[in-house]
């Protein structure tokens, strides 16, 4: 577990059913099983509770590269994770879907393990920090429909 828990100055590579498509600058996750208390009547305080749902949800902030589409970059990827998000007239024309990814991974290049994994991902919203004297970034929040590791 440990050595999930420190990234030790490594980079974290994001794949994208299985393609590499940046490195996270950061990267959280939640996830919420909407639990709920069992009350009873005439009873001061719930009885139990009780998980009725499930939602998931990947934050995380990637680099953009300088020249999109000019590969390879230093974590020897191709594709860049902007070219993944949609406009506005795709996710309309796809009937409100953003589109999915089978597949989600952060990817520990250093100790060479897997970090975490998520299971059929889309992206919910999306946006760029410019810094002066820094790198641009992207900031996603995607929804999952569950972590698998």
């Amino acid at each position: 577990m440990a050595q999930k828990l420190l990234a030790g100055g490594a980079w974290i590579q994001v794949l994208l059913d299985g393609q590499a498509v940046g490195l996270a600058t950061g990267a959280s996750y939640d996830e919420d099983w909407a639990v709920n208390p069992a009350n009873v009547l005439n009873y001061h305080g719930p009885v139990d509770y009780d998980s009725q749902g499930y939602s998931c949800t990947v934050t995380m902030s990637t680099f953009i590269p300088e020249r999109p589409g000019e590969g390879p970059w230093p974590d020897n990827g191709q594709v860049a994770l902007a070219e993944f998000i949609p406009t506005r007239s795709q996710v309309q024309s796809n009937d409100g879907k953003p589109g999915e990814f089978g597949d989600l991974m952060f990817f520990n290049t250093a100790t060479k393990t897997i970090v975490n994994q998520f299971r059929k991902v889309m992206v919910a919203s999306n946006g760029v920090q410019i810094t002066p004297n820094s790198y641009v970034t992207a900031n996603l929040r995607m929804m999952a429909v569950e972590r698998t590791m």
